[in-house]
């Protein structure tokens, strides 16, 4: 009975991480994976195999269970109209077909995934409580279920999560299979979960040389008092079964090797292959196409929490010193791990694509070598304890709960947005963010938030980097910018708003110079998570009516018969030498234009003499419309744009009063208002000429 309360309270604690907040912070590849599994379903039910095949991970497992929610999806719509508040096409096979997702599509999905994970935690558990005991099991367990950068992939519909929890238990499975008393049943177990491991991420395969190496030392006699030899034959005939479960998994649950075998090899290579290639990678405050050797090390530092980190050095110290590895029980199957742990972190190392998500395939396997350091500190402490007080008693359970307190003191501030979680000992994400590529989504619900308040917000359009992502939160019209197109109207060019995105800005994409077009203006709604900020609302080409409304000098200027200047804002009307004076100018197109357009600004004194005689380059500034990203013969009629431009006050310019001419569409300058140029530290004292 006690037994089944504790496996009922860790399936229970797992499911209910894995749930709470459930519509909170979608990661990036959430969206594709939900499409994916709804194709998987459509051309599973239309017979067509060859094409369940959509991805090169391949990701089965992930297609079969985000797959099955959307179809529980579309059946509750079909079954009970409106009851998902999502409006989706009454036939199943056209509901299966759409490509963007709202938000409420995910609880299903999401919520199968944790059953499933779930499940996954208490295996974990029995298996490592039958291969190592009960108190490396128990501890194990809780490291794991609160570690957070564990736990934020293990609540995304993402390869990740059942890729870690299948190839854990395919490592345990061999394990108990290996030892003395081991039952020819756990081989078939082992190669059962590798193969959904595998077909769930191809990279799972990356365990088969660390399997390799402990078959060879068991027969080697490395580990006999644990691991006996069994004869290189029987390891032979064994490993090839092994081998033959974990293919003839892979295939059972993927119907697209059931028709064209070839076909799904061929996708599967030329997939990794490309994506090995990935480049456009931020590491140590610079882009790279190739992460270096010290990518894992400092990943293991940031992103696994202290108290793990702690419980790997005790075990580290443990095994390496012999009289302390002497003392464990079961140090064999321990040694084992952590050969499987360290094998694939220096296959990850060799990899040019590194990712800090990879990790994730080991973190299981270090969550038992730390728990097996935790309670060897317990056991040092209870027999310094009895030195000191018979009375006194220092249990396993008692330390294990310790250890669930502190795991709960490093989760819960970043609750629910764990992937934002960095190692506060390190400088934690402050520290981070001049390291790694930051952000896979989280605070963007936040912006799409903010967006939903304004008025009109059905007609407004917002460009957003992860625009899949974005979508499914935003109630108005989604552009994307994430990505380059080589010629013709750049989708974000039509958007009111533009939302850059943190690991955007560090990989300068999708072109430096689109990025400091915006950057250099003052962003209306900035998102702070973990006091670093992740996301940006810049306001975009177009304006919207009541950005109108907010003109800062009004004004309705003609220039020529087809443009009219409604009004501009400055950055600032008294500005140091030396500085950029930003003009935000509203241009009213009455008539699409033809040829490119430069607008040019410039600072006259107040005897009408231009400042640019000694050095135009000090008070003149020729540029075209939005840094010539919007093409005037485009423009329909009506069509309000705001233009954004910057002029560098030299530092030689004298200290006065300005005017501010501007010449756009016709050949004769305006002046349209003035600019104090004051002495460099003087803003905000007394003017010049007072």
């Amino acid at each position: 009975m006690k037994s089944s309360l504790l496996l009922f309270a860790i399936f229970l604690i797992s499911l209910v991480s894995r749930t709470l907040a459930i519509t909170a912070s979608l990661n990036t590849d959430e969206g594709l994976w939900i499409y994916r599994g709804s194709q998987f379903i459509k051309r599973l039910l239309e017979g067509d195999l060859t094409h369940t095949i959509l991805k090169h991970h391949p990701g089965v497992p992930n297609m079969w269970l985000s797959g099955g929610g959307m179809l529980l999806n579309c059946w509750l719509n079909k079954l009970f109209g409106g009851f998902l508040g999502v409006d989706l096409p009454p036939e199943i096979s056209a509901c299966l077909n759409l490509k963007g997702f709202a938000i409420n599509l995910y609880i299903l999905p999401r919520l199968v995934q944790a059953v499933v994970t779930s499940a996954c935690m208490v295996c974990i558990y029995l298996l490592t409580k039958r291969l190592l005991g009960q108190a490396i099991a128990l501890c194990t367990i809780i490291l794991l279920l609160l570690e957070p950068f564990f736990l934020a992939y293990q609540r995304f519909i993402t390869t990740d999560a059942l890729q870690a929890d299948f190839a854990i238990l395919a490592v345990l499975s061999l394990l108990l299979y290996l030892r003395k008393d081991g039952e020819r049943k756990f081989i078939l177990v082992s190669g059962i979960f590798l193969g959904l491991a595998t077909a769930a991420k191809i990279t799972a395969l990356f365990l088969l040389p660390a399997i390799v190496i402990i078959i060879g030392l068991v027969e080697l006699g490395v580990w006999q008092e644990s691991f006996p030899k069994r004869g290189w034959k029987q390891q032979l005939r064994s490993f090839q079964l092994w081998l033959g479960t974990i293919l003839v998994t892979f295939i059972v649950i993927f119907p697209a090797t059931w028709v064209s075998p070839g076909y799904v090899l061929n996708r599967i290579r030329d997939g990794v292959l490309q994506e090995s290639d990935r480049g456009f990678l931020f590491f140590l405050g610079q882009l790279t196409h190739s992460p270096g050797i010290l990518f894992y090390p400092l990943v293991l530092i940031y992103r696994l929490s202290p108290i793990l980190q702690v419980g790997l050095v005790a075990t580290s110290i443990v095994l390496l010193i012999p009289k302390l590895r002497h003392r464990l029980k079961n140090s064999s199957a321990i040694a084992a791990i952590a050969l499987t742990a360290v094998c694939v972190i220096l296959i990850l190392s060799a990899s040019d694509n590194k990712i800090d998500r990879y990790i994730n395939l080991c973190l299981p396997m270090l969550a038992i070598l730390a728990a097996i350091g935790w309670l060897e500190m317990i056991a040092g402490v209870r027999l310094g304890v009895n030195k000191l007080s018979s009375q006194l008693k220092i249990s396993n359970e008692w330390g294990c709960l310790i250890i669930f307190a502190l795991q709960l003191v490093f989760l819960i501030p970043y609750h629910p947005y764990y992937l934002t979680y960095y190692n506060p000992l390190f400088g934690g994400a402050v520290a981070a963010q001049n390291i790694f590529m930051i952000g896979q989504g989280e605070g963007l619900e936040k912006v799409a938030q903010w967006l939903n308040q304004s008025p009109n917000v059905k007609e407004t359009k917002v460009a957003s980097w992860y625009s899949r992502y974005f979508s499914s939160y935003f109630h108005g019209q989604v552009l994307p910018i994430d990505k380059r197109i080589p010629a013709g109207i750049q989708p974000w060019t039509q958007a009111h708003r533009l939302v850059f995105y943190k690991n955007q800005l560090q990989r300068q994409l999708p072109e430096p110079k689109m990025l400091a077009y915006f950057t250099k203006q003052q962003p209306l709604y900035t998102v702070q998570l973990q006091n670093i900020d992740y996301a940006w609302v810049y306001p975009g080409p177009l304006a919207l009516p009541e950005d109108l409304k907010r003109i800062q000098f009004p004004l309705s200027l003609a220039f020529g018969e087809k443009v009219r200047l409604l009004g501009y804002d400055l950055n600032k009307t008294k500005i140091s030498s030396n500085e950029d004076l930003i003009v935000t100018f509203y241009w009213e197109f009455l008539a699409p234009l033809s040829g490119d357009v430069s607008i040019k600004i410039n600072l006259r004194d107040r005897q009408n003499n231009p400042q640019n005689n000694q050095n135009k380059i000090a008070s003149f500034s020729s540029t075209s419309l939005v840094d010539g990203y919007i093409f005037p013969e485009q423009i329909t009629a009506g069509t309000v744009i705001r233009d954004v431009h910057k002029l560098k006050i030299s530092p030689t310019t004298p200290p006065q009063r300005y005017q501010l001419e501007v010449e756009g569409f016709s050949n004769q300058g305006q002046v349209i208002g003035e600019v104090e140029v004051v002495k460099i530290g003087d803003r905000g004292q007394k003017r010049w000429g007072e």
